[in-house]
């Protein structure tokens, strides 16, 4: 199977108020970025931060390379149903 394009992702000025530790408009791997706001979430004394199904939400993220669309994964909660 041939290497697919890594996915990248970047902050979109708009957003960068909400990540203030992440610069904008600068590409990085989707995962490297994902491992910045985990990292900068368990930092925040006090995070108030309630999850999402995605830890870069693309209202506030770009991306570009890898596959556009995931196949479905059943979540722990679809699991525990089932």
């Amino acid at each position: 199977m041939a290497d697919s394009p890594r996915r990248e992702a970047r902050l979109r000025p708009e957003s960068a108020h909400v990540y203030p530790s992440i610069a904008p408009d600068r590409w990085d791997l989707a995962a490297v970025m994902a491992d910045r706001v985990v990292a900068w979430l368990l930092r925040r004394p006090n995070p108030g931060w309630v999850a999402t199904d995605r830890i870069l939400p693309p209202e506030h993220f770009e991306f570009r390379g890898g596959p556009e669309e995931r196949p479905e994964r059943p979540s722990r909660r679809t699991d525990a149903t089932e």
